[in-house]
Formats: C-alpha cells, structure tokens, sequence
C-alpha cells in the first residue's frame, strides 16, 4: 500500500479533521512536524502536506503513514497531491500566504494623473484580466502581444475617463508588486522601463509568479483577490458589466451559468405565428451536467421538513411538500464548491432564485438580509441537525459584496 491508494475524498477528509482539530493538535496527534517544503491550499487553507497525505492513508486503507514511513517531497506528496487535483505550494516564501497576497493586491503601486485623485486601473485590471487565466487553468505566462491586444481594449472600456491606455505600462510596473514576473528583457534593458520596441523586440511575457498562480487556483483565494481588487480600486465600475467582459461572469451568480443556444433557436425574435401548428421542435444535444448526490438533497428537506429556511414557506404541489436543496456555494466553475450536507440549504423556489442571484446573503450574526437594501433581516433557521460551514456562507456573502451597489456588510 503506497500514495498510490489515497483519493481525493481522502485527502478532503483527512484536512476535515486539520481544520477540526487545529494544525498543532492535528500534528500531535499523528506524529508529524510542521511543513518544511510543501503546503497544501484548500478553500484558503494552509495545510501542511506531508501529514495531510499520511492521514489520508487512514482514510484510504485504515492505516496511518507515519512521518518516517515516505518522504514528502516534490516527487512523492506535492506530486500526489496534484495529480488529485488539488493545490500545493512551497512553504516560506512571501507570496505563499493568502493573507499577504490581499495584502499585496491593496499596496499597488499606481499612478494618480494629474488633477485626478484616484488611483489609476491599468493594474488592477489587468490583475483582474490575468486571474481570470488562472481560473480557466491559461498558460500563466503570455506574450506582449497577446498582453496588449487583450488587455488594451479593457483599459479603454474600464479606466478612468480621458485616461490614455497604456498597456505596457502595467505589463512591466506590475513587478514592483511582488506578485508579477516580465521574462525575456535583458539586463542591460531592464534597469527602467523598456520602451514598447524594445519589448516587440525580445518576445517579452509576462504573468504572475508561479507562488501566485499556485495560490490563485484556490478558489476562495481566488474569489478573495478580486474582491480586494474591487474594492479597493473599482468602487465605481459597474461590476457585472466588467465580468462580463472580462469572461468572469461566473462571479455574478451564485450558481452554474446556463449555456447559450448553439445555434440561435433561442432568438427572442423569433415569432410564434412563424412555427407550423402542433408539438414544439426539439433538437439533440450532447453535454456535461454536474452529478449531484441525490440522497444528500433528500436528506436536507427531510432535516428541514421541507420549509424554507429563509422565508418560512412551506409549499405543496400535486398534493406534495415541494422544497429545493440549494449550494451555498456553488458546484461548478468557478466555485468549486462541494456536494456536501454543510454547503446545502433547504429552500423554497422564490428565495432559490434570489440566493443564486446574489439578491439575498446571511450576514456574520446569521441573518437573512437583501444586498439592495431594501429587506428587514430576519434570522436564518437553523437546525441542530443540520451544520453548515460557516466558510461556505462566507464566501457567497464575498459574492454578494463584489456585485452589490454597495458591499454587503462582512
């Protein structure tokens, strides 16, 4: 029995108990040490890798690895880990913190033009730009070029009014961040800034670091970084129209976007008088659905005797208790959240509908409250029975804030 056996349920159930017992007492209890090169990054949580991967083996097997049963470098646990799909990062250097990255993103070094006190956007723009690569797992580095075809537009659209788009300038004063690398510049042309000949010349690209981009393919991490950026630079863009330009749309719903007609049968222009008379047409499709668990749906209304746990509602339809299990945080991309029993509400359609679409968040204290403003809070019912991860409502709360007219409170 080797790595080889651990799956990824393991490894999720073995950084359960991490975070249930505290890293010190988790360490105790299995006789390992602390991290000494890799880290494992889940929902922004630091685990130490080695021990994280010899717990798993209990999950797996019945039987804990210890500390001297495998070594737990890059070819062993940081390749096991990958290969499941999950995160890990090398311990020690600045960037590999979630925390220190924010703090990173808030400390940008930008311009202010003359007669105008806001900081510019060129960097948090193209910031925003280049994480949402990571998110669609792009190439971290990509050419001049590419950077300024793509990135040029977006300056245009969503910088400051009467501000010049400059595309090479975040693309090089993004390494004074921390967070950002430019390859390909020699030496001698590095000392300042390279004029723009000089960077069609070598080919230069440019991305984030690979500690960032490690970090960056967490999703709570990921979802963390762009609302800093949000707030902090683009109080007043109008942020659902910048994802959708951006290809970040995934983060103006709680839950899965819904796929486009392919081939313009949901035109709102067609006419019904156009159709001939009898059943509608219908078309074959081919394509790739979620698989939820069913039981775990079951389970929550049958724990919440399936009523709302906003509103109260209990409904019926043909003569049946109907009520709607709902992710807190959402299963596909960009989310990633799980199919589990602390990421589910019971809820009638209407709130569905609002919770999905970020109308409505559960505030610290546990109360319902709407992100316009205009809802009296009323408490969130919750059943003993029935846990729920408080990190899984924070981070739909962290989606509610970046898309209201003003940040839900947090």
């Amino acid at each position: 029995m080797g790595l080889g056996d651990i799956t990824y349920k393991d490894v999720l159930a073995a950084t359960e108990e991490f975070r249930d017992l505290g890293r010190d007492n988790f360490l105790q209890t299995y006789g390992f040490g602390r991290a000494k090169a890799y880290e494992l990054v889940l929902d922004g949580l630091l685990c130490d890798s080695k021990a994280i991967v010899g717990v798993a083996h209990r999950h797996a097997t019945g039987k804990v690895l210890g500390s001297r049963d495998f070594s737990g470098g890059a070819a062993t646990v940081a390749r096991r880990l990958r290969a499941l799909g999950f995160v890990v990062v090398e311990t020690g250097k600045p960037s590999q913190n979630g925390a220190t990255l924010l703090d990173h993103l808030r400390k940008l070094k930008v311009s202010r033009g003359p007669g105008n006190p806001a900081p510019s956007r060129h960097q948090p723009l193209s910031l925003l730009w280049a994480i949402r690569r990571e998110a669609d797992n792009q190439p971290r580095l990509v050419s001049w070029p590419q950077f300024r075809d793509e990135v040029g537009p977006l300056l245009v659209e969503f910088g400051l009014p009467n501000a010049k788009a400059t595309p090479e300038y975040p693309f090089w004063h993004l390494r004074g961040s921390g967070l950002w690398e430019v390859q390909g510049i020699p030496t001698e042309s590095a000392r300042r800034m390279p004029r723009v000949s000089i960077l069609d010349a070598h080919s230069a690209r440019a991305g984030f670091t690979e500690e960032t981009a490690d970090l960056l393919r967490d999703p709570v991490t990921r979802l963390d970084a762009i609302a800093t950026l949000c707030d902090t630079y683009l109080e007043d863009v109008d942020r659902q129209a910048l994802f959708r330009r951006m290809g970040l749309d995934g983060y103006t719903t709680a839950g899965s976007l819904s796929n486009p007609p392919e081939d313009g049968s949901g035109d709102a222009d067609a006419k019904e008088h156009d159709r001939a008379s009898g059943p509608a047409p219908r078309r074959a499709t081919t394509r790739s659905v979620i698989v939820r668990d069913e039981a775990l749906a079951r389970k929550v209304k049958e724990l919440e005797d399936d009523r709302c746990q906003i509103c109260g509602t209990a409904l019926r339809y043909l003569n049946r208790p109907y009520s709607e299990a709902a992710h807190i945080r959402g299963l596909g991309s960009p989310h990633h959240g799980p199919d589990e029993l602390q990421n589910l509400l019971c809820l009638c359609a209407n709130c569905h509908v609002l919770f999905d679409g970020l109308e409505l968040y559960v505030d610290p204290d546990g109360l319902v409250r709407g992100t316009r403003g205009d809802r009296d809070p009323r408490p969130l019912r919750r059943n003993p029975s029935h846990p729920m991860k408080d990190a899984h409502i924070a981070y739909h709360r962290n989606l509610c804030s970046i898309n209201a007219s003003k940040p839900a409170a947090d």
